[in-house]
């Protein structure tokens, strides 16, 4: 069977280049010779066997099976990932010993205002709010 497939693609490669070389005063030159080199790529792929391995690839059921396997593994995998907590995060360490928070509860961590207070002797500190005050960054 791959032969006979084989064989169909090296006859369609063998007619592109058939048509390329009939077509090249219409569609110009440039446009023949893509196709030629199409045609000659299909008689190349079939001549070492690159279409009797696929061909016998895509017919075979026992591929097949691989296929669906390897597409399981990889959304168990990718499940896994979305599964597993970072050792590390915040999320791990808050809902590991007392449960998610209440609606109502307060954040511990004070939240910043706009502008902080940097301590009024610093010289450095001045220059830098001096060069964003010019920028008209506050």
């Amino acid at each position: 069977m791959t032969d006979a497939i084989e064989f169909a693609v090296a006859i369609l490669g063998l007619g592109l280049v058939v048509l390329s070389v009939r077509q090249a005063r219409a569609k110009g030159w440039a446009a023949s010779l893509q196709m030629a080199a199409g045609g000659f790529l299909l008689m190349g792929a079939s001549a070492i066997g690159i279409v009797g391995f696929i061909a016998g690839l895509v017919l075979s059921p026992v591929a097949w099976v691989g296929v669906g396997l390897l597409a399981v593994a990889g959304l168990l995998f990718a499940a896994g990932q979305k599964l597993e907590v970072p050792k590390g995060s915040a999320k791990s360490s808050a809902l590991g010993e007392s449960g998610p928070a209440p609606k109502g509860a307060v954040d511990p961590a004070p939240k910043r205002g706009k502008k902080q207070q940097a301590p009024a002797d610093d010289p450095e500190t001045d220059d830098i709010e001096a060069i964003l005050r010019r920028h008209g960054i506050q």
